[in-house]
């Protein structure tokens, strides 16, 4: 499977590579230079200035070894975009996320150390990194030669950018936090006038079935308010990116905890979901909540189009990764294109077997993002007897 993740905003942010005015195939002296610098500096053979665009990653400079485009999977870069922070490793056959690297697994080159900042655009956008490399560890670099590094790394954005050479005034941010703010006040006012109203519904409930409905109303709304917390902290509205609020996670805790907050509304419409089954090895490095968007609207999917009978698993496959599956009994007609359903607004089109009510289309396509963000990969299987979305995770997200 794919190894690498891929950022939420990835259409806009490969669009903004391709118009950085100096970022060419032509090599200049001064990123030569800067990539030399960079070696020095850390004591290693290796540096070099990436540029990471949708399927490839290509070079504007290189040395200590000759380097030409390559497919993502064997980037390292492609790690270090997805945050503005930079990415130290100091013997990747150490690290889960790399020891099973084409690049660091044996067959290969063996790359051990890893040094790198990502570059970041003047609008925010990160299109790939300037970094060290070595074939054997080394010691975490200090916080003056990493303070170093990004001070190279945003001489090359402004080289490429056709910046001065001093750095340009920050705009402010009043704005956007302004509107945040205001944003998160506007939101969470009414979910907290929600939550408290059904605490003290909930307490005047006799009747048993009265009190689990109003009980998963109460975790319904305790999950968006968590989630509307989650987007506002770990979102740029200036880039649209999304980061990950990753947490050790017990997936079978997790299942039970989407399986209780639905079986209402699965059984109101006259459907059955079974308990949860999981066959997971310890926990796995996840964003909880991302996690519950993708599950809730796989099962919402189910409920809306599938058969009567649901269920979700999680596991590992044989070679590792982690898969959560939710299924039904469902069947999809022969004529869909499944690979249109992962489009925004495509509600299946004339489907017979599952109906295209309710809905706009957007559950599919948001679930697939949020999956690539976390390096996954996501399908939906159609099979004779039932319909199953699978979320796949590399096995490097398994904590043991």
């Amino acid at each position: 499977m794919r190894t690498h993740p891929i950022p939420f905003n990835e259409e806009a942010r490969v669009a903004a590579v391709q118009h950085v005015p100096g970022l060419t195939r032509e090599n200049e002296a001064l990123f030569d230079a800067l990539c030399d610098a960079t070696a020095k500096l850390f004591g290693c053979p290796i540096a070099h200035i990436s540029v990471v665009e949708q399927d490839t990653q290509w070079y504007k400079s290189v040395v200590g070894i000759e380097l030409g485009e390559m497919p993502k999977n064997q980037s390292f870069c492609t790690h270090t975009i997805m945050t503005e922070q930079p990415m130290i490793i100091p013997d990747l056959s150490k690290d889960p996320k790399f020891a099973d690297h084409p690049m660091v697994a044996e067959g290969g080159p063996q790359a051990r150390f890893y040094a790198g900042v990502p570059l970041i655009l003047s609008s925010g956008y990160r299109f790939g990194s300037l970094c060290a490399l070595d074939l054997v560890p080394h010691e975490a670099p200090s916080e003056r030669d990493m303070a170093v590094l990004k001070d190279m790394g945003r001489a090359i954005v402004a080289a490429l950018e056709k910046a001065p050479a001093e750095p340009a005034a920050v705009p402010s941010d009043q704005g956007q936090s302004a509107f945040l703010t205001l944003v998160g006040h506007e939101l969470r006012t009414p979910l907290t006038i929600v939550h408290g109203a059904m605490r003290i519904l909930e307490s005047r409930l006799d009747d048993q079935v009265s009190k689990k409905l109003a009980n998963s109303s109460i975790k319904s709304s305790e999950h968006l308010s968590t989630l509307i917390d989650s987007i506002l902290k770990f979102s740029n509205i200036n880039t649209g990116e999304l980061q990950l609020n990753e947490q050790s996670t017990n997936m079978a805790e997790l299942l039970d905890d989407v399986q209780q907050n639905h079986q209402f509304s699965v059984a109101e419409v006259g459907k059955t979901i079974t308990t949860p089954t999981s066959d997971m090895h310890g926990e796995i490095l996840v964003d909880q909540e991302h996690i519950k968007i993708c599950l809730t609207s796989l099962m919402l999917n189910s409920v809306l189009h599938g058969g009567d009978e649901i269920a979700i698993s999680c596991g590992h496959d044989p070679a590792g990764n982690v898969e959560i599956c939710v299924s039904d009994n469902g069947s999809i007609d022969d004529h869909v294109e499944l690979a249109e359903l992962y489009k925004p607004f495509i509600v299946g089109g004339d489907v017979e077997k599952r109906g295209t009510g309710g809905g706009l289309g957007l559950g599919l396509p948001l679930t697939r993002k949020l999956v690539e963000l976390h390096g996954g990969e996501f399908e939906v299987r159609a099979e004779p007897t039932q319909t199953v979305a699978i979320i796949r995770l590399p096995k490097w997200r398994t904590v043991n």
